[in-house]
């Protein structure tokens, strides 16, 4: 059962210290005008606090852009550890702890990845309140309250933090805190609730989403999808940044005398052209048209019957990062639906 304290926010640095003794801690900052970054941060002044999304989504912890999993020579194949100490992210927002629980369950479920298991046991993770602007949907995609994924979560009401403590990992933590905690009274219950209810109300972007699945299935030859294959740069943008996408490719890297190597895993994007090539030069998702429908299919869609949920969490990044504006996954959506009214006014 969770644990309930508050603390008041003139003591956040006592639980930044605690952090920074049992390892790094990675938290939003700023790293232009308009765009913030997970990075280690020594003092509270380097954390955005005002941060909403950040450019890569938490997963690049767990899943990074490229690691080697194994070195091999003429002697014998052996698999690469994974080095990396304990690591903290302060500060994931509930649809980002929503992307590492969709991300748990992909990489566990077995054969479970094991470099992507070991990095997770090496971390503890801190969720953190936030209101929506005008590209947040996650209420649409049932994530809007952190639900897992997280240790720690910390609810902003104005002067203090509402702690939930989820794991005995995060209460084992807060216990190194235990001098700035104190029970939950009545009133700042109800403030609790006040903020949450007021969070639901601010959220202006989203659409219905109970029919989403019929939908995709009804609307597979819909034109809109030639529409937006055409303006499509296949530049892979969406991928990168999506909370739960995880394509990768494998990459065997020779040494010149070729008695020795490693094989590295890495990015990849569905969106690509030879994502999708196979063997005697043939492609499965020729076009771009092929492509945006399979990654909208398993975004919206795909994942219901093995897993029962969405891939999507209506984050936003998508459609922030999309340089040709095809990626506003909600109009697409009610246009899909029949919401042309929506889209007409544009």
């Amino acid at each position: 059962m969770a644990q309930n304290y508050v603390f008041s926010k003139s003591d956040f640095n006592i639980l930044l210290e605690a952090l920074k003794q049992q390892g790094k801690v990675y938290a939003p900052v700023r790293v232009s005008d308009q765009s913030f970054s997970f990075k280690e941060v020594q003092s509270e002044n380097e954390i955005a606090w005002e941060a909403l999304r950040t450019i890569l989504p938490p997963k690049k912890f767990f899943y990074p852009q490229s690691e080697t999993i194994l070195k091999y020579d003429n002697q014998e194949i052996h698999e690469v550890k994974d080095d990396t100490g304990f690591q903290i992210l302060f500060g994931v927002h509930p649809c980002d702890l929503a992307g590492l629980g969709i991300m748990d369950t992909i990489f566990k479920a077995g054969p479970a990845d094991s470099h992507y298991v070991a990095r997770r046991k090496k971390s503890l993770v801190i969720g953190l309140s936030c209101m929506p602007d005008k590209w947040c949907f996650c209420q649409s995609m049932g994530t809007s309250c952190a639900t897992k994924g997280y240790d720690i979560f910390l609810t902003d009401l104005d002067s203090e933090f509402f702690v939930q403590v989820e794991t005995p990992a995060g209460a084992q933590m807060m216990e190194k805190c235990a001098g700035i905690l104190r029970p939950v009274n009545e009133a700042e219950k109800d403030r609790y609730k006040d903020f949450w209810q007021k969070r639901e109300a601010a959220f202006t972007n989203g659409f219905a989403p109970d029919n989403l699945r019929a939908t995709m299935d009804m609307e597979w030859n819909n034109e809109i999808w030639d529409e937006l294959g055409k303006r499509c740069l296949s530049c892979g943008n969406c991928t990168p940044v999506c909370p739960t996408c995880y394509c990768f490719d494998l990459v065997d890297v020779a040494s010149l005398s070729g008695d020795s190597g490693s094989r590295v895993r890495e990015w990849d994007s569905c969106q690509f052209v030879g994502f999708a090539q196979v063997a005697g030069d043939y492609n499965f998702r020729p076009t771009p048209v092929d492509r945006l429908k399979f990654w909208y299919r398993h975004k919206l869609h795909g994942f219901d019957d093995p897993y029962g949920f969405k891939t999507c969490v209506g984050c936003g990044r998508c459609t922030v990062s999309c340089p040709a504006g095809i990626d506003d996954l909600v109009d697409v959506v009610k246009r899909l639906q029949g919401s042309k009214n929506d889209h007409d006014s544009k």
